[in-house]
């Protein structure tokens, strides 16, 4: 990286340029069955070359080249990555300035991971193993995969910025089958930190999961109040989130303005911020892939639209205020308990095989991979099908659990509870 950036500094004609290392290190197990197959420790180092060309005062050219071992000739990927750049017209902004990092974001970086090795490595997977021989002896574990890895993301640019983060990320990837052998689990888990991975909770969980597909059943058809929880959290908001971010602003589809309220005569208001500083949180930076400091920004507060999410690139081609770019999210709970919502007739669902909302229009859709229709006291396991609605729409008659639950990248209610959603099904 020292050599590159040396070279860089020399190349004339350059309107700027950046360049980012992220060197990973980790240590991977692997099991199929019981058996531990494969123990292995791995080192990879990535970089990207940014390069901007002048073209005139609103536009340049821009071009990217990843890499990871080093190539023959460090001048000639300059000159390669140069001569792409200078195809493209592309919206005119600079790289970041230097500026003094704040000292207290790093939140994602767990020196228990730092201390495994291998030993411990095998060591935790033959803990999980032994617990799922004792607990849970009908479900096999065809395999388990661990990974415990560690991070260094830096950059620099020719402005004089140098910003780099540690992390860390334990991976669990396994597969757990049914009794009967006809329903498996293929589960992919991450934390930032060994504590929060709580894998022997999940396998529990899963091991529910798929006693209850056995004998789940088609989900009625008809419009219904559904409980969205579980799997849905991860992307439920992204309509809103999308519409308040730049890249709406610049595309020019965002339906909103500061000072608009999203939802109209409301039951219970939203309230959304995005925060680099969640403990653990997939997405804690202190900066973004182009080096601008992240911040905790209000995008939502009582439903009316406070901030937009602007990074400092958006921020000077759109010559808007900078913000941040869009980071973990955090959504206000509300005040009703989670079972309060589990009345007769209410539909649950926390597992889907898809659930992506429609940035654009907002309407949303998921295939239900695992629900529960509460009726005449009874919790009746439904499986296919589908749930459907418009976010706005839905939202407006929605009220969110007083309890939260902390996933990869959110924090917020533990359910959500819509009066009105269509089911499609038996």
């Amino acid at each position: 990286m020292k050599t590159l950036v040396q070279i860089l500094k020399k190349a004339p004609g350059l309107r700027g340029w950046q360049l980012s290392a992220l060197r990973k290190r980790s240590t991977e197990a692997y099991w199929v069955g019981s058996e531990a197959e494969t123990v292995r420790c791995n080192a990879v180092d990535r970089y990207a070359l940014r390069l901007q060309t002048p073209v005139d005062q609103k536009t340049m050219g821009e071009s990217t080249t990843r890499f990871q071992a080093r190539p023959e000739s460090l001048a000639h990927l300059v000159a390669e990555t140069e001569a792409r750049a200078r195809l493209v017209k592309n919206p005119a902004f600079d790289f970041c300035a230097p500026y003094k990092p704040n000292a207290n974001s790093n939140t994602i970086n767990d020196a228990a991971i730092r201390a495994f090795g291998i030993d411990e490595v095998l060591d935790y997977g033959a803990a999980l193993q032994k617990f799922r021989e004792r607990e849970l002896k009908a479900f096999p574990l065809n395999s388990l995969e661990l990974f415990l890895e560690e991070f260094t993301y830096e950059i620099k640019n020719h402005r004089g910025l140098e910003v780099s983060s540690d992390s860390t990320r334990i991976v669990c990837d396994y597969v757990l089958t049914s009794q009967d052998n006809r329903h498996e689990i293929m589960g992919i888990k991450s934390r930032r930190f060994l504590k929060d991975i709580a894998m022997e909770e999940q396998l529990l969980e899963d091991a529910r999961t798929l006693s209850d597909l056995q004998s789940a059943e088609l989900p009625p058809t008809g419009e219904f109040a559904v409980v969205l929880s579980g799997d849905a959290l991860d992307s439920l908001f992204d309509f809103f989130l999308a519409q308040l971010d730049a890249h709406a602003l610049f595309n020019q589809y965002s339906i909103f303005e500061v000072g608009d309220t999203v939802l109209q005569n409301a039951k219970e208001p939203l309230t959304i911020l995005s925060t680099p500083n969640l403990v653990g949180g997939m997405r804690s930076y202190g900066f973004d892939e182009l080096g601008f400091a992240t911040k905790e920004i209000s995008v939502l507060n009582d439903s009316k639209v406070v901030s937009f999410l602007i990074d400092g690139r958006y921020a000077q081609i759109l010559d808007r205020e900078q913000t941040s770019a869009l980071m973990n999210i955090e959504v206000a709970c509300g005040e009703t308990p989670y079972a309060d919502f589990l009345t007769d007739g209410v539909i649950e669902l926390s597992k889907f095989s898809t659930f992506q909302p429609n940035t654009i229009s907002g309407a949303f859709s998921g295939e239900i991979r695992l629900g529960y229709l509460h009726k005449n006291g009874k919790k009746i396991p439904i499986k296919g099908g589908s749930v459907s609605g418009s976010t706005q729409k839905a939202f407006a008659r929605a009220f969110k659990s007083k309890e939260s639950v902390t996933r990869s990248a959110y924090k917020g209610p533990k359910g959500v509870l819509f009066e009105c959603l269509t089911i499609a099904g038996a």
